[in-house]
């Protein structure tokens, strides 16, 4: 019942109403979804958190923060990072307290949070190491709208455009090869697979075998 009044009040609010512009502009894509929609604005139990009180509830919950699903959107440099005074001025932040500063400069755009959590003690896999990387089993990130084409939208509904070389290594990305095995295949190098991994376009998985 509360998602079909829902619903209406929507399609009855007039066009520069506040909530209607900003699903338009964000949401419209995501909450096409009946699901979404209901999750989104109807949900029977709604907490309000600021940074400050989310990491209170993780450390409560015993469990370790892995990171946020959008890390871009926290990243200081999207917001201040033409200042090379200001971005010096937060070297000494913790993670946190950057997130928070974030959050307090963007607040239109940092409206609620999506976030990973893992029961420690984690393993960190450290992708730099390159023998790690080629023994890796990457495939195509499950959020990706569109794909397979070199234009499709990410896990964030961002539009990604793809170079030929870019596009046939994620059509290697089965969730079968090895990064090597995809490699002797397509003439890149493994910068390339770890750009892919770090904009979150492939998921990789470590492999000892």
């Amino acid at each position: 019942m509360g998602f079909f009044v829902g619903r209406k009040i929507f399609d009855s609010l007039p066009e520069n109403n506040r909530l209607v512009k900003r699903e338009k502009e964000k949401w419209s894509l995501e909450n096409h979804r009946d699901e979404s929609f209901a999750d989104m604005y109807v949900h029977p139990q709604e907490t309000d958190y600021n940074i400050d009180t989310l990491f209170e509830l993780i450390e409560a919950s015993g469990l370790e923060f892995i990171g946020f699903s959008n890390p871009q959107y926290w990243d200081l440099k999207r917001l201040i990072g033409e200042s090379e005074d200001l971005m010096k001025r937060t070297e000494n932040l913790s993670d946190r307290q950057r997130y928070r500063l974030t959050e307090l400069l963007d607040p239109e755009n940092i409206t609620h949070y999506e976030f990973f959590l893992g029961k420690p003690p984690l393993v960190k896999i450290d992708w730099s190491e390159d023998e790690t990387l080629l023994s890796a089993i990457p495939e195509v990130h499950p959020c990706s709208y569109g794909w397979p084409s070199q234009s499709f939208l990410n896990y964030d509904y961002q539009p990604v455009s793809l170079s030929d070389a870019e596009y046939n290594v994620m059509q290697g990305c089965d969730g079968k090869l090895k990064v090597k095995d995809i490699l002797n295949q397509v003439s890149v190098d493994l910068e390339m697979v770890r750009s892919l991994q770090q904009k979150q376009l492939i998921i990789l998985t470590p492999n000892s075998n």
